[in-house]
């Protein structure tokens, strides 16, 4: 205890005092350099992971830059060439190029021209996905139509001054038919999209399902923008892109009937015109009072000509007119005239249905006294609209790669192609996830 006292009197001298003073703030130095290296080392881990992190963000981006150019020229979509191994090579040297040493920056607070290499990092190991992202997923595929319906892109297309050149590296050189070309190239069409799909005329029943009411306006609006690119980028029997080298002349209705020639393709979708015209026409007659007056004036003779019923006469000339107005508004798309959806009096042109019985024919169109109606381009319009939404992806999917096999790259293959990717990367015993594609919920 004395000892004790001792010391405790020694402390309290003014020589002491000033000793203890220095030994505190000798302790309270270390702890503070102590605490300032640990906030250091914090922060360079943080910065090393937000480095790491705009790396390999900026190596997943860089992959998509390398989008396939003519595809986007011709057509407006984004996808990329992919494989799976050499994808993982290319992020890792695109993430190593600003992770490694050797790429080291200048610190303001060093002599100039002094390197200072703040972070020395590598990638360990990239993995990457590709099998989600595919161009022949008809979803993305119709999703990246869609964005091409909205962009600038496709308003460049409506004004001709976008689109392909003719004559670049690999240009077809298939002469022209009569009546247009004709794929027989047995290889080429085993390789199409829809390869194994039939013609189906306006829908497939057994896909019929009662949507939801947003549904119902997604769908249609997803229907709408895919029957505007469609007419506004593939040519049709009445014009359409002609500034492209293409296989089909008739390529909007090949999209609808998937046969092998445009001879074909343009008969099948006249059977498809004739059909809707016929049954729009037989509806606007039989609605028309003063035309079936005029039926019924004419039953009775025919009738008693052809000793039949009054009610089979009356339909037999009701048939025969509807037959010879259909026919007339074929010969009149098929001229680049407008025929009116739903048929008034004014826009119904044949009008002499004696001449019609008698069997007479005119070479020229009858035009009606109201021009006033819908184009070629407008049916194709509608039947686009009511056809298969399936059925209609993947021959849209078949023109872009044979006109692609033709004209650009003899190889070209949509299924090698993506719109994204998800990868992992391994970097200082970390694993960063990502997911890349292009589109709205993308990076491009």
């Amino acid at each position: 205890m004395k000892s004790v006292a001792k010391i405790l009197r020694v402390l309290k001298t003014p020589e002491s005092a000033n000793g203890s003073a220095a030994v505190l703030l000798t302790v309270l130095f270390s702890c503070l350099i102590l605490l300032a290296t640990a906030l250091f080392a914090a922060s360079k881990a943080a910065a090393g992971r937000s480095c790491i992190d705009a790396a390999l963000q900026s190596a997943g981006r860089s992959v998509l830059s390398e989008y396939d150019k003519k595809l986007f020229a011709d057509y407006g979509l984004f996808a990329f060439k992919g494989d799976g191994a050499q994808m993982e090579k290319d992020i890792a040297f695109y993430a190593n190029a600003s992770l490694k040493k050797d790429k080291t920056m200048y610190a303001f607070f060093t002599a100039p021209g002094t390197k200072t290499g703040v972070f020395d990092y590598g990638t360990d190991a990239v993995t990457a996905n590709l099998k989600e992202y595919s161009l022949m997923n008809v979803d993305l595929f119709e999703a990246q139509i869609n964005e091409a319906a909205l962009s600038e892109w496709i308003r460049e297309k409506k004004d001709g001054s976008a689109g392909g050149s003719p004559g670049e590296s690999g240009g077809s050189s298939v002469d022209k038919e009569d009546g247009g070309r004709t794929l027989r190239n047995v290889s080429v069409i085993e390789n199409l999209p829809s390869e194994g799909l039939t013609d189906t005329f306006l829908f497939d029943p057994s896909t019929i399902r009662l949507p939801s009411l947003s549904e119902m306006f997604d769908a249609t609006a997803d229907k709408v923008r895919t029957s505007e690119y469609v007419v506004s980028v593939f040519k049709h029997a009445n014009g359409g892109a002609k500034n492209r080298d293409t296989f089909f002349d008739n390529e909007v209705e090949y999209i609808l009937s998937g046969k092998m020639s445009d001879e074909s393709n343009y008969a099948s979708v006249k059977m498809k015109l004739y059909l809707l015209r016929f049954f729009l026409n037989n509806a606007a007659l039989l609605a028309d009072s003063s035309k079936m007056n005029v039926v019924r004036s004419l039953a009775a003779p025919f009738a008693a000509a052809f000793e039949v019923g009054e009610l089979v006469a009356e339909a037999i000339i009701v048939e025969a007119w509807v037959v010879a107005e259909t026919q007339n508004d074929l010969q009149l798309l098929e001229e680049g005239k407008n025929v009116a959806f739903a048929k008034t009096s004014d826009t119904w042109a044949t009008r002499d249905i004696e001449k019609i019985l008698e069997g007479f024919t005119d070479d020229e169109a009858v035009v009606p006294a109201n021009s006033a109606g819908q184009s070629y381009k407008d049916y194709l319009r509608l039947l686009l609209f009511l056809t298969d939404r399936e059925t209609k992806i993947l021959r849209i999917m078949d023109l872009i790669q044979i006109n692609l096999k033709g004209t650009y790259d003899k190889a070209f293959r949509l299924r090698d192609h993506y719109v994204g990717f998800r990868f992992e990367a391994t970097v200082d015993g970390k694993v960063y996830a990502y997911t890349e594609r292009y589109g709205k919920d993308g990076s491009e």
